[in-house]
C-alpha cells in the first residue's frame, strides 16, 4: 500500500499594509461599533470597574511534549497559577495603555518591540506548555493545523523578525487607519510575524483589546475573543492565511464579527451582573453597612474584612457575618478569606458561548 503523500507546506508572508488601509466592510464596521457603544453604556450603568470580567480562560491544552502529567494535582495548580499570571499581565498591558494615553494625548498607544517582548514574558510565565522564559523567538517558525495542513513563517528569526516588529510598531503609532481596522490589522501582523515561539494567539487578542481601549471604543478588558476563536478555530486560522495572501477584508469582516458578537454576548452578561447585585443590595436595604459592602462588587469579584478596612464608613466585619449569615455572601472557592456572591461570581466565570442564529446549526 502506498504511503500518503506529504501535504505540501505553504509559506505565510508578513502582511505590511499601507497607512490608512482598511479592510474591514463598513456594514460590518457599522455593527461592530454599535454593539461596542451598546457595551459601554451598559458598563458605565452597573461596574466601577471596566476590567472587573478580565478573566482568562484556564488552558487545559497541553503539549505534552513539555508536560509531565503524572501529578494531576500539582499540574492542575501550574496550570491555575499560568492563568492568575495572565490575568496580572493583561491588567499591566491595559494600565500602561491608559497611562501613555494621559501622558500623550492624541497619540496612538502601542507596545515598543521591547515593550511587547517583556509583555510576552509576562503572558507565558509558569505556562507547562511553554518551556523557556518568553520573548522574541530564535528558530525558524512552522505551524500545522490538526489537518495535516502545514505552514511555514517566511519571517526568518533575528535582524529580520526584529525589523519586522520595528515596522508593526511605526505603522501601529502612525496609522491613519480606522480604529477597528488598525487593531484589526495590529493582530493579523502580530499572527504573520509569528513573533514568538508560542502564545502569539494570545498576546495578538490582548493586545487588540488594548487597541480598542486606547481608541476609546472599549471602557476596558471586557471581551472574551478567546472564547470566540475557540468556538471559531477553522474559520479564524482560515482567515488567518487569506489575510496573509492579500485577501484582507476577509479576515476584517471576521475580525468586526469576533468583536460584534463577543460586545453582545459582554453587554447582555454586565447587564446581568447589575440585575443581580441590584436584587442583592435589595434584600439589605435597611442595613447601610452591608449594603456598602455589596456595592464594592461593582470593582471586584470578592471582599474580605482585611481588604474592605479602610474603604468602608463602617466595620465591615459585622456586616460581612450578617451577609453571609443571611447568604447573600458566601466562602470564596478558592481564597480562604473572601467572600463572594455565587451568581456574580458564575457570571464572571462564564465564558463566551457560541450561539448560531435559529435554524442553523
Amino acid at each position: 500500500m502506498a504511503a500518503p503523500a506529504t501535504a505540501a507546506v505553504r509559506r505565510i508572508r508578513p502582511v505590511v499594509p499601507p497607512p490608512g488601509a482598511v479592510c474591514i466592510p463598513a456594514d460590518a464596521r457599522a455593527r461592530a461599533l454599535d454593539a461596542l457603544a451598546d457595551l459601554a453604556a451598559a458598563t458605565a450603568a452597573h461596574l466601577g470597574n471596566p476590567d472587573l470580567f478580565h478573566r482568562p480562560r484556564i488552558r487545559t491544552r497541553l503539549h505534552l511534549r513539555h508536560v509531565d502529567p503524572a501529578d494531576p494535582a500539582l499540574l492542575a495548580e501550574r496550570i491555575a497559577d499560568a492563568a492568575e499570571g495572565r490575568t496580572t499581565a493583561g491588567l499591566l498591558a491595559v494600565a500602561s495603555v491608559r497611562e501613555e494615553l494621559r501622558e500623550r494625548p492624541g497619540r496612538r498607544p502601542c507596545f515598543t518591540p521591547d515593550a511587547l517582548a517583556e509583555l510576552h514574558r509576562m503572558l507565558v510565565a509558569a505556562d507547562p506548555s511553554i518551556p523557556g522564559p518568553g520573548g522574541f523567538r530564535r528558530s525558524p517558525a512552522r505551524v500545522t493545523w490538526p489537518d495535516g495542513q502545514r505552514f511555514a513563517i517566511a519571517v526568518a528569526p533575528g535582524r529580520a523578525l526584529h525589523g519586522h516588529v520595528e515596522r508593526w510598531y511605526r505603522w501601529a503609532v502612525g496609522t491613519a487607519s480606522p480604529a477597528l481596522d488598525a487593531a484589526a490589522f495590529g493582530m493579523l501582523r502580530l499572527f504573520t510575524v509569528h513573533p514568538f515561539p508560542d502564545g502569539n494567539g494570545r498576546t495578538a487578542r490582548l493586545l487588540a483589546q488594548c487597541d480598542l481601549v486606547g481608541a476609546g471604543l472599549l471602557p476596558g478588558l471586557l471581551l472574551d475573543i478567546e472564547g470566540w476563536v475557540d468556538a471559531h478555530r477553522a474559520e479564524h486560522d482560515e482567515a488567518v492565511v487569506a489575510g496573509a495572501e492579500g485577501q484582507w477584508e476577509r479576515w476584517g469582516a471576521l475580525f468586526a464579527r469576533a468583536v460584534t458578537d463577543t460586545a453582545r454576548h459582554r453587554t447582555a452578561t454586565v447587564i446581568a451582573y447589575g440585575n443581580l447585585l441590584d436584587a442583592a443590595l435589595g434584600r439589605v436595604a435597611g442595613d447601610p453597612a452591608a449594603a456598602e459592602v455589596l456595592r464594592h462588587l461593582r470593582c471586584g469579584p470578592a471582599v474580605s474584612a482585611e481588604w474592605l478596612r479602610g474603604r468602608t464608613a463602617h466595620d465591615p466585619g459585622p456586616a460581612l457575618v450578617r451577609l453571609r449569615d443571611a447568604r447573600v455572601l458566601a466562602a470564596h472557592p478558592r481564597l480562604g478569606d473572601a467572600l463572594v456572591h455565587p451568581g456574580l461570581l458564575a457570571l464572571l466565570d462564564a465564558p463566551y458561548e457560541r450561539r448560531d442564529p435559529p435554524g442553523e446549526e
